[in-house]
């Protein structure tokens, strides 16, 4: 989907701030407020806005957050993801293009890593490497304005 300067703005609104009403971005924006709607329900319905939610900071909650490097066979790693995606700690999954998967997950924390070691008992025995995070120096989950505006180059 190709999306133009307006949705750009749209999706630069809603990251700063997306409890702010469509009428006040139309209002900022110079459009009807109706617009700002069928624009957003649009990227919602094309998948490039997932949903809209609170963003919770893991360690501020009482979270432990890592990362495991599962290093599986290629041809397996597929259906491998896919069951790691189902468990519930697993926050992000991603599969590179040599048969690692990148997990992202996030715990209770507990003493002595409890939590850590109750979900890499989920994991069964695959070959993998684990790195649980001590101290989050940025905790951003917005795209930066510059890598939105290379999209409208890409059209």
């Amino acid at each position: 989907m190709k999306i133009d300067e307006l949705d750009l703005e749209i999706i630069k609104y809603l990251q700063e701030d997306a409890r702010m009403s469509f009428r006040q971005m139309g209002k900022n924006l110079g459009v009807p407020h109706t617009t700002i709607f069928t624009r957003a329900e649009r990227l919602m319905k094309k998948g490039i806005i997932k949903k809209f939610a609170a963003i919770l900071h893991p360690h501020e909650v009482g979270l432990q957050m890592g990362y495991v490097v599962v290093d599986a066979p290629p041809s397996e790693s597929k259906e491998i993801a896919k069951k790691i995606a189902k468990l519930d700690e697993a926050r992000k999954v991603y599969r590179t293009f040599d048969g690692k998967i990148l997990v992202n997950f996030i715990v209770p924390e507990k003493k002595q890593n409890q939590g850590i070691e109750e979900f890499l008992a989920k994991l069964e025995s695959y070959q993998m490497k684990t790195y649980p995070i001590y101290d989050i120096i940025k905790y951003e989950s917005t795209l930066h304005p510059e890598s939105l505006k290379e999209l409208l180059g890409k059209k």
